[in-house]
């Protein structure tokens, strides 16, 4: 179960609730977190005790916008539906928006059951790993989807050093890069100035078309850091995303008939 304390799980589903309230498109929004949570339309009906089609209208707009207590029993659902599960959606977030990021720079984000090796993880996203190999042996126990735009753009060298402080010994998933040299630049400057070390275990980056695309730069950060790098031959985000959404669930159908 999850191991959120009453405060944390008040300040997830306001953070929720409070893009929802403000979006232009509160439907599409209220889509995006289903989705985030990973639970289909029927399960959160059922749980809510309404039909489907419900769900449906308020997500396509067919529904006027939802009202506040609306708003809120659909994320309290969320939010209950993933700790029966035992969490792992929820645990990861609170990791992140606890430190004052913005959620629209989150793509997904997820808690492992249990330790998973990095070169598993990178070997089913279609990896070539471009620094560090010898490290992908250390486990890592979830990942964070990161739209590396919004991030770059957005976050303070504070704020960046607090995301990369969320996500020690798991893997950090950069999305839209065009070369990595911004990317890897950002880890290397939000560094400085701490004695700490808030790095992920494992990065991951997705947008060249091709290794070669990848600056030099960035790779030589990557060995002086220690942070093992790979680029992903994924070449959409959506089919990205897709792919770390399925990847539990592979694994342990793996394990469990091997």
């Amino acid at each position: 179960m999850s191991s959120l304390t009453d405060e944390s799980k008040k300040s997830l589903c306001q953070s929720i609730a409070g893009e929802i309230a403000l979006s232009d498109d509160p439907g599409k929004v209220m889509r995006k977190w289903r989705e985030k949570f990973q639970i289909p339309q029927k399960d959160l009906a059922e749980y809510l005790g309404i039909s489907p089609s419900v769900i449906s209208d308020y997500e396509s707009g067919r529904r006027v916008s939802p009202r506040i207590d609306t708003m809120r029993k659909f994320v309290e659902a969320i939010v209950s539906i993933d700790e029966i599960k035992g969490g792992q959606i929820v645990n990861g977030l609170t990791r992140i928006l606890t430190r004052e990021i913005p959620s629209d720079i989150i793509l997904d984000i997820r808690e492992f059951p249990y330790a998973i090796k990095s070169e598993v993880l990178c070997e089913y996203l279609e990896c070539e790993v471009l620094a560090n190999s010898e490290m992908l042996s250390q486990p890592i126990y979830g990942y964070t989807a990161i739209d590396v735009i919004n991030a770059i753009v957005k976050l303070s060298s504070d704020q960046l050093l607090k995301l990369y402080g969320a996500t020690p010994q798991r893997a950090a998933i950069f999305t839209n890069v065009v070369s990595g040299r911004a990317s890897m630049v950002a880890i290397k400057t939000s560094q400085m100035g701490t004695t700490r070390s808030l790095k992920p275990s494992l990065l991951i980056i997705q947008g060249p078309k091709k290794v070669n695309q990848v600056d030099p730069l960035a790779i030589k950060i990557a060995e002086v850091e220690r942070i093992p790098l790979a680029f992903t031959k994924i070449e959409s985000v959506d089919s990205l995303i897709k792919a770390l959404r399925s990847f539990m669930s592979k694994e342990i159908a793996t394990i469990t008939t091997s």
